[in-house]
C-alpha cells in the first residue's frame, strides 16, 4: 500500500521540480510524497538519463523544466497524473488512480483556460500537455470510450499544430513535438480508415529541410506511409472491389517504395540479429533484435506494420482478381506479367517474416539483450515509453491471417506483461480483443463519430 497524502497545488518552479527525477525508486518510503514519486515515475519511464536511450518519447522534457522561470501547472499536473497512472497500475494500488483523475481534471481545466489566448495556446508547454493528456487515455484505457478521448486529444493536438505555424519547425523542440505528434495522427488515421491531413505531409517536406540523415530517413518513411493510409482511404474497407486494377497497382508501388526504404537504412538503422542458445517465454522462436535506441526500433517497426497491412490489402484484392478476370490489371502494368498466385504466395511469404520480425524486437523493448549480457538494470530503455510504441505494431502483426496460433498466444502474453510491468492499461484491451477476435473502434471504419453512444464494453 502506497500512502496518498492530501493533494497539493504547484504553480511555478515547485520543489518537486528540484529533485533528482532518476534518483527515487518507487516503492519508497511513505515520507516521500505521491507527487514526487508520481513526478519520478514518470522521468524514469518516459525520459532516459542513458545517452543510448536518450531519444526516447519525452527527452525535451527536462531542459523545458530546468531552463523556464515558471512551468505551467498544467504541464506539471499532466505529468504528475501520468506517474500516478504508472504507479497505479503497476504497484496495484487503485487508491492512486483519485489523486491521478483529479490532477488529470486540473489539467484539463488548465489547458481550456491557455487555449482562450492565441499566445499561450501557441507555447511548447500546451502543445505537450496536449499529448500527455492523450497519453493518460492510453495508460487508463478500459473501454472504448478512451480510444475516443485520445482520438480527440490528438485532433486538438493538430490544431494547435497549425495555430503555431511551420516556425515551430525551425526550433529543436518544436521539430521534435512534430516529428511525435506526427506518428500519432498516422497511427490513428490508419485505425479510421481517414486520410492523414495535407498540411502533415506539407509539414513533413518542409521539416526535411531542417533533419539529418536519420531523422530525414524517418521523415522519407512518413511520407511513404501517408499514401498508404490516404490509399485506404479511398476504399470502404479491404473488401471493397470496385477498383481492385487500381487498388493492387497503387499498392505494388507503395510496397515497392517500402522495399526501397528499408534497402536505403543508413548504419545508425542497422539492428543485430542474436540467436539464443535455449528456450525462452521472453522470445518467440529462437532469435531476437538489438537497436540502437527505442525511437530505431519503432522505426523500423513502424515500417514493419504498414508493410503487413499493405499486403494484406494485397492478398485481398489480389484474390478477387483472380476470381474476377473482368477487373484484371491492365497488360501494360509492370505487375500483370506473373499470375495472381504468384504474388499471393509472395504477400504471404513476406507477411510471415514481416511478423516475426515484429516478434523478435519486442525482447530490446523489455531489456532483454542487456539482462543476457550481465548489465546493469539502468541501462535499459525507458520501459513505459518503449510500451507505448510497442502497443500497434505487435497488436498489428498478431492480428493478420497468417500468424499460427502460437504466435497470437504468444504476443497476447506479452501484451499482458506491458499493462503489468509498464502500467499501460491499452495492452490489456487489445490482448482481450486479440483473445475474442475483434478489432478495436475506429479499425474498420471511414471516420469515428464521436458523437454517438459507445458500449461501456469492449
Amino acid at each position: 500500500m502506497i500512502d496518498v497524502p492530501p493533494q497539493t497545488r504547484t504553480t511555478a518552479k515547485p520543489d518537486l521540480l528540484g529533485i533528482n527525477w532518476f534518483a527515487v525508486k518507487p516503492p519508497c518510503a511513505l515520507s516521500v510524497p505521491i507527487e514526487t514519486q508520481a513526478m519520478c515515475y514518470f522521468f524514469q519511464n518516459y525520459v532516459s538519463e542513458c545517452p543510448q536511450f536518450s531519444k526516447g518519447y519525452f527527452d525535451y522534457l527536462p531542459s523545458i523544466f530546468i531552463s523556464n522561470d515558471v512551468v505551467g501547472s498544467s504541464l506539471i499536473d499532466a505529468v504528475v497524473s501520468l506517474g500516478m497512472v504508472g504507479l497505479s497500475n503497476t504497484k496495484h494500488a487503485s487508491e492512486i488512480m483519485i489523486p491521478a483523475k483529479e490532477r488529470y481534471s486540473l489539467t484539463l481545466q488548465a489547458t481550456n483556460s491557455a487555449l482562450g489566448d492565441v499566445e499561450d495556446a501557441k507555447a511548447d508547454q500546451i502543445l505537450i500537455t496536449v499529448m500527455l493528456l492523450g497519453l493518460y487515455e492510453t495508460n487508463t484505457c478500459t473501454t472504448p470510450r478512451s480510444m475516443q478521448s485520445w482520438t480527440q486529444h490528438i485532433s486538438g493536438a493538430v490544431q494547435l499544430l497549425r495555430l503555431r505555424g511551420k516556425e515551430q519547425l525551425q526550433t529543436r523542440i518544436g521539430h521534435q513535438l512534430f516529428v511525435q505528434l506526427r506518428g500519432q495522427v498516422i497511427i490513428n488515421c490508419m485505425q479510421r480508415r481517414a486520410r492523414v491531413p495535407d498540411d502533415m505531409l506539407e509539414w513533413t517536406q518542409s521539416a526535411m529541410a531542417y533533419e539529418n540523415p536519420g531523422e530525414i530517413i524517418s521523415s522519407k518513411l512518413s511520407i511513404i506511409v501517408t499514401k498508404f493510409c490516404n490509399l485506404r482511404a479511398s476504399m470502404d474497407s479491404f473488401h471493397d472491389y470496385r477498383d481492385s486494377g487500381r487498388v493492387v497497382s497503387a499498392a505494388f508501388h507503395i510496397d515497392a517504395e517500402l522495399a526501397d526504404w528499408a534497402m536505403r537504412c543508413p548504419e545508425q538503422y542497422v539492428y543485430n540479429t542474436v540467436t539464443i542458445q535455449s528456450r525462452s517465454e521472453s522470445v518467440f522462436s529462437d532469435l531476437y533484435h538489438t537497436y540502437d535506441n527505442i525511437w530505431t526500433a519503432w522505426t523500423w517497426n513502424s515500417y514493419r506494420s504498414i508493410r503487413i497491412l499493405l499486403n494484406e490489402l494485397l492478398l485481398e484484392q489480389l484474390a478477387h482478381l483472380s476470381q474476377h478476370p473482368s477487373d484484371y490489371l491492365e497488360p501494360d502494368n509492370e505487375y500483370s506479367s506473373l499470375p495472381y498466385e504468384t504474388h499471393i504466395l509472395c504477400c504471404k511469404s513476406l507477411l510471415v517474416q514481416l511478423t516475426q520480425d515484429v516478434c523478435a524486437s519486442v525482447p530490446f523493448y523489455f531489456g532483454y539483450h542487456n539482462h543476457q549480457a550481465g548489465l546493469e538494470s539502468t541501462q535499459v530503455p525507458p520501459a513505459a515509453a518503449g510500451g507505448n510504441l510497442l502497443l500497434w505494431p505487435l497488436y498489428t502483426a498478431a492480428c493478420t491471417n497468417v500468424v499460427s496460433d502460437m504466435m497470437r498466444s504468444w504476443v497476447i502474453g506479452r501484451l499482458k506483461k506491458i499493462a503489468e510491468v509498464m502500467g499501460i492499461r491499452q495492452a490489456t484491451a487489445l490482448a482481450h480483443l486479440l483473445r475474442i477476435g475483434k478489432d478495436p473502434p475506429g479499425r474498420n471504419v471511414i471516420d469515428l463519430d464521436l458523437t454517438q453512444e459507445v458500449s461501456e464494453e469492449w
